[in-house]
């Protein structure tokens, strides 16, 4: 099967594309970028930011002057001129970036990120040697100023130690197997309205908007049993800004700063009032109650300022992602018809029109889809969302059999295995197989050394588990209601999506299928 059209070339780097529109909150074009040229181009980085002299490593040279390395064994790389050529080149195509290098330097290389040196790594030996040291790590100091104080003391993100520990006991409270349960109905429910309302009546979909808006709306209310007004709802985006702003003077940090204490003060009184209510043991109210209860490092309960807060991380650090998953997913069974031809027939035996009319669907009967959790799997392989988290080494140290400084910030990137043959037969090719058990006979690694679409460690994605099963949930009513889609070509429609490539790789918003009904709800 072909991961890609053949209008496009052997690696997706071609058909992740920056868009030039520019993009208000929720994602539509604002008037800027109406009057701009239609279509998209690549970001380009041309010499003016070659700061390398005659292919001299002036940032290596650097760190040889200033931090003695001259007599280490660091991994073959350049990290660049304060790794401004490097942060560039990585931020336009992270694929292509990770994938040039690992051909030319192997799969541990030097680099620079965000104006720190930087090791990239990925092989199997580097993994296992890096999941022995990694939990002693400090989490804080790799990240951008602007994102350690949006994203506040109570982000996972930002923590070590017992603080994390406890924070992570949290997790598997609401992102746990029986919290799952909790929730796969109520996203059964959600995900009926999406499709078999809204995108039946349309008769097309926005991959990259529409699954955003969704997922957005879903998440508030697994979360606080609400959804918020859209005013309040869509500061999400204005909040997203801020954490990838350039610095605290930027306008998109102060929008997100006052984004972030608007939908915390919106949750803070939803759940105060619910709590003056008694109503915390309602069902829809799963994840605030089970909040009501966490404990930090100390065995303190959560105020309710941090319960607010959490809240508002825990929507943010999942609704992209779930979106991203719903619509590469959906991309890729259009560019590969057997692979829907299965998870069609899979989906419409296992639910008939009454169940999901019903909008009971169990996560049980989502778990035996195993071919459908598969094509999630190999979509996430084939267009990986996110690179591995950034962590700061605190102390010389080796990885690999190479000398790693202190100072240097390390990445476990996912690409890397990804895209090894040596993993996968064939890396370029979607096969959904490969996660089934077929694809070990077949000579596919599949691994948690191998196989980390979320991170590793202890800053992993917690919540890669709900993006799953609300995947799922998507392609199955996607596939049992219609038939099949295809690209929209009217007006200015493009074959393939271009791509929106940080902080999570998703379609753009202008991006449109055309979808044909299956005749049960064509009448």
């Amino acid at each position: 099967m072909n991961a890609l059209p053949s209008s496009a070339t052997a690696s997706l780097g071609s058909a992740l594309r920056v868009p030039t529109a520019l993009q208000r909150p929720g994602g539509r074009p604002s008037a800027a970028a109406k009057t701009a040229p239609r279509g998209h181009r690549r970001l380009e980085i041309t010499s003016k930011w070659n700061w390398d002299v005659l292919g001299m490593d002036l940032g290596q040279t650097m760190g040889t002057i200033k931090r003695g390395e001259g007599l280490l064994n660091l991994p073959p790389g350049k990290v660049g001129l304060f790794g401004v050529r490097e942060t560039l080149e990585y931020l336009a195509d992270p694929r292509k970036f990770i994938k040039t290098r690992v051909e030319k330097y192997g799969p541990v290389f030097k680099t620079g990120f965000f104006f720190k040196p930087a090791i990239v790594f990925g092989s199997k030996q580097a993994v296992e040697e890096y999941r022995a040291f990694e939990a002693g790590l400090p989490a804080d100091e790799a990240l951008p100023e602007t994102f350690r104080e949006l994203h506040t003391a109570y982000g996972a993100l930002r923590q070590s130690g017992a603080q994390h520990k406890a924070t992570r006991a949290n997790f598997g409270k609401v992102l746990g197997r029986a919290a799952l349960a909790h929730y796969a109905p109520i996203i059964a429910r959600q995900t009926r309205d999406f499709v078999q309302t809204q995108l039946a009546e349309a008769g097309t979909l926005q991959p990259g908007y529409e699954c955003r808006q969704h997922c957005l709306k879903s998440l508030f209310e697994l979360f606080i049993g609400t959804v918020p007004p859209e005013e309040t709802m869509m500061k999400m985006y204005d909040y997203n800004g801020g954490l990838l702003s350039l610095g605290k003077m930027a306008p998109e940090f102060q929008s997100g700063k006052k984004a972030l204490d608007d939908l915390t003060e919106f949750i803070l009184k939803h759940y105060r009032t619910i709590k003056a209510q008694d109503n915390l043991n309602l069902p829809e109210y799963f994840f605030l109650k089970q909040y009501s209860e966490a404990v930090d490092e100390n065995g303190e309960l959560f105020t309710d300022e941090r319960i607010a807060t959490t809240c508002v991380l825990m929507v943010w650090g999942a609704y992209i992602e779930a979106a991203a998953s719903m619509g590469h997913t959906a991309w890729l069974l259009m560019r590969n018809p057997e692979a829907a031809v299965k998870v069609r027939e899979e989906t419409r035996k296992a639910l008939t029109p009454e169940v999901l009319a019903s909008g009971k669907v169990s996560l049980e009967t989502m778990m035996s889809m195993r071919y459908t959790e598969a094509v999630v799997k190999e979509t996430l392989r084939v267009v990986p969302q996110t690179a591995g988290g950034l962590r700061v080494n605190p102390e010389l140290r080796q990885l690999a059999g190479y000398d790693i400084p202190a100072g240097y910030v390390l990445t476990a990137d996912p690409r890397i295995p990804f895209l090894d043959p040596a993993n996968y037969l064939e890396p370029e090719e979607f096969r959904p197989e490969r996660f089934l058990p077929e694809g070990a006979a077949a000579g596919n690694t599949v691994s948690a050394d191998t196989f980390f679409p979320g991170g590793m460690g202890q800053h992993q994605c917690p919540g890669l588990n709900l993006s799953t099963l609300m995947t799922q949930m998507f392609l199955a009513y996607m596939t049992c209601t219609f038939d099949s889609w295809e690209p929209d070509l009217t007006g200015e429609g493009t074959p393939d999506p271009s791509y929106i490539q940080v902080p999570i790789v998703i379609i753009d918003d202008q991006y449109k299928m055309t979808l044909t009904k299956n005749w049960r709800y064509d009448l």
